[in-house]
C-alpha cells in the first residue's frame, strides 16, 4: 500500500515457534534424547528474544485543541502502554492563549523520549495530523501543515522533529481522517467483505478521509472533503431563530476564511461545510461559549441545520465515491440525535436515484458511528488510525524483512531439530536385526545354506524321474 514514510518499517510478525510434533508412543523418546522443543537451547533463547522485541508501535495525533502520543503493544487488539495529552493553549495573565506549534510539537517528542528510556525502543511511529498537510516525498515541506485555516500552525514541521529525535526508527505520516478511514474498513467491524469506506470528523474543523482497496487516498494532496461548497439550510416553514433570515435560509456568514466570505467580506452564497457546521460555527450562532455547546438541549432546531449540512457532504461523497460505509465521529457527533438527523436529509438528497437496500432499509448501517468511539481509555478512531500507520511503516521496513528472514531461519531450524530428533527415534525404537540374535555373517551363511539345500533338493527330485536304461 501507498503509505507516506520517513523510513520505512511494519507490523508485528508472529513470533510463536513451529508447533510441537504429535505425541505418539514412537516419540517418546525425543525427551530422553533432549530434542524436546521446550528443552531446545535455541527455544529458550528465541523465547527470551521474542519478549525483548515485542511490538511497541507510537502514535501521534494531531487536533486542534490538543496533541495526544500513545504507545501501544500491538494494534489488533491494541494495548496502551502509557500516553499523554499536550493542550494547543495555556492561560497566561488570565487569558487563554494559544501555545507555539513547535513548543507542542517539542512536548510530543520528549515524553516519547523518555517513554523509551522507561519501556525500551518504539517499533515504529504514525503521525496523523489536521490537514491540509504535505504527503509529497519529493517536497521541501514534506511532512509539514501547510494552508491550515487554524492559527499559528501553518507551516508548521510535524515530522522533521521526529526524525531528528529517533533516527533509525520508522515514521509514518498521513491525515487523521485517511488513516482512520484505513483503519475503520480493517477493524470496525463493519460489513463484512468491505474494501472501502469514508471517514467524517466533525470538531474544531470537519475532515474527509477515503480508504479504497484497502489504501488510503492520495493524490495531488490528499481528500479535504470539508470544504465541498454546499447551498444554505432552509429551515421548515414557521420556524424563527436569530440564525435565520426573513425566508427561513441560514443567514451566518460561516468561519472559513477561504470558502465563505470574498474578498470584500461579503457572505457568499455557497459556503463550505465547515465554515458553517463546525464546533466554532454551532456557537456563534447560539451566541455561547464552545464548552457550552454541551448544554444545548437536543430538541433545538441548531442540530437540525448541522445534520443538513452533514448529510450534504455524505451524498456528495456518495455520489463521487460510492464507499461501503461512511464513519462520523469527532467531538460534535458525541451529540447522538445528530445521526438520524443526517440519514433522514441523506435520503432526501439522494431521491430515488439509488436503490440500493443500503441506503434505505440498512442506512443506519451505511451511515454510521465508530465503535472506538465508545471504548473507555484513549484509544479512539483516530488513535488507531495512527496505530495502524505505524504498523503499515514497519511492515514496509528492511528492518522487518531481516526479522522475517531470521524467524523463518530459526523456525527451519527448530524443524530441522524435530525431524532430527524424529530420526534418532525412530532408530531407537525400529527393531534391528542384532534384536533377533543374527549376526551380518550369520545371516550371510543363513542364506547361502537355504540356497544350496534347495539345488540340492531340486537335482534329487530330477534324478528319481529320469527314464531306466534297462
Amino acid at each position: 500500500p501507498r503509505v507516506n514514510i520517513v523510513m520505512a518499517t511494519r507490523p508485528p510478525y508472529s513470533r510463536s515457534l513451529p508447533k510441537p510434533l504429535p505425541s505418539s508412543p514412537m516419540l517418546n523418546g525425543l525427551n530422553s534424547l533432549n530434542f524436546g522443543r521446550e528443552k531446545s537451547e535455541m527455544a529458550r533463547n528465541l523465547s527470551k528474544q521474542n519478549t525483548a522485541q515485542r511490538s511497541l508501535f507510537a502514535c501521534v495525533e494531531g487536533g486542534g485543541q490538543s496533541w495526544l502520543v500513545l504507545v501501544s503493544e500491538g494494534v489488533d487488539p491494541p494495548k496502551e502502554i502509557d500516553s499523554c495529552r499536550f493542550e494547543t493553549t495555556e492561560m497566561k495573565d488570565g487569558k487563554l492563549v494559544s501555545r507555539e506549534a513547535g513548543d507542542v510539537i517539542q512536548d510530543c517528542v520528549s515524553w516519547l523520549k523518555v517513554f523509551e528510556s522507561r519501556h525500551g525502543k518504539v517499533t515504529s511511529i504514525g503521525i496523523v495530523s489536521f490537514g491540509p498537510v504535505d504527503l509529497n516525498h519529493h517536497s521541501h515541506t514534506f511532512g509539514y501543515i501547510t494552508t491550515t485555516p487554524k492559527k499559528g500552525w501553518q507551516g508548521t514541521d510535524v515530522v522533521g522533529p521526529f526524525a531528528r529525535a529517533f533516527k533509525g526508527t520508522p515514521i509514518g505520516f498521513d491525515t487523521d481522517v485517511n488513516m482512520v478511514a484505513v483503519s475503520e474498513y480493517k477493524y470496525g467491524g463493519h460489513a463484512e467483505g468491505i474494501s472501502s469506506s469514508a471517514y467524517i470528523t466533525v470538531g474544531t474543523g470537519i475532515g474527509v478521509g477515503m480508504c479504497t482497496n484497502g489504501k488510503a487516498i492520495h493524490g495531488l494532496v490528499h481528500p479535504e472533503g470539508g470544504h465541498i461548497r454546499v447551498p444554505r439550510y432552509k429551515a421548515p416553514e414557521g420556524l424563527k431563530a436569530d440564525w435565520l433570515d426573513e425566508n427561513g435560509y441560514d443567514n451566518y456568514s460561516g468561519n472559513c476564511q477561504f470558502h465563505c466570505k470574498d474578498a470584500k467580506g461579503n457572505s457568499k452564497l455557497y459556503p463550505c461545510v465547515e465554515g458553517m457546521a463546525n464546533s466554532d460555527a454551532i456557537a456563534d450562532r447560539l451566541g455561547i461559549l464552545k464548552k457550552k455547546l454541551k448544554d444545548v438541549p437536543d430538541e433545538d432546531p441548531v442540530w437540525d441545520l448541522v445534520a443538513y449540512y452533514l448529510a450534504q457532504l455524505c451524498a456528495s461523497i456518495t455520489f463521487l465515491s460510492s464507499p461501503e460505509v461512511i464513519v462520523i465521529g469527532g467531538g460534535v457527533m458525541n451529540r447522538e440525535v445528530l445521526y438520524p438527523k443526517i440519514r433522514h436529509h441523506f435520503k432526501y438528497l439522494l431521491g430515488e436515484y439509488f436503490v440500493h437496500k443500503e441506503y434505505n432499509v440498512n442506512i443506519d448501517k451505511y451511515i454510521a458511528r465508530s465503535k472506538f468511539d465508545k471504548v473507555e481509555g484513549h484509544v479512539h478512531a483516530g488513535v488507531m488510525g495512527g496505530l495502524e500507520l505505524a504498523r503499515r511503516v514497519w511492515e514496509l521496513s528492511d528492518k522487518f524483512a531481516i526479522q522475517k528472514q531470521s524467524m523463518q531461519i530459526a523456525q527451519l531450524q527448530q524443524a530441522l531439530i524435530a525431524k532430527d530428533a524424529e530420526s534418532h527415534t525412530l532408530h531407537k525404537f525400529v527393531p534391528q536385526p542384532q534384536s533377533f540374535g543374527f549376526s551380518p555373517v550369520g545371516m550371510l551363511t543363513l542364506g547361502l545354506g537355504a540356497g544350496c539345500g534347495a539345488a540340492l533338493t531340486i537335482g534329487l527330485m530330477l534324478r528319481a524321474f529320469r527314464p531306466s536304461s534297462n
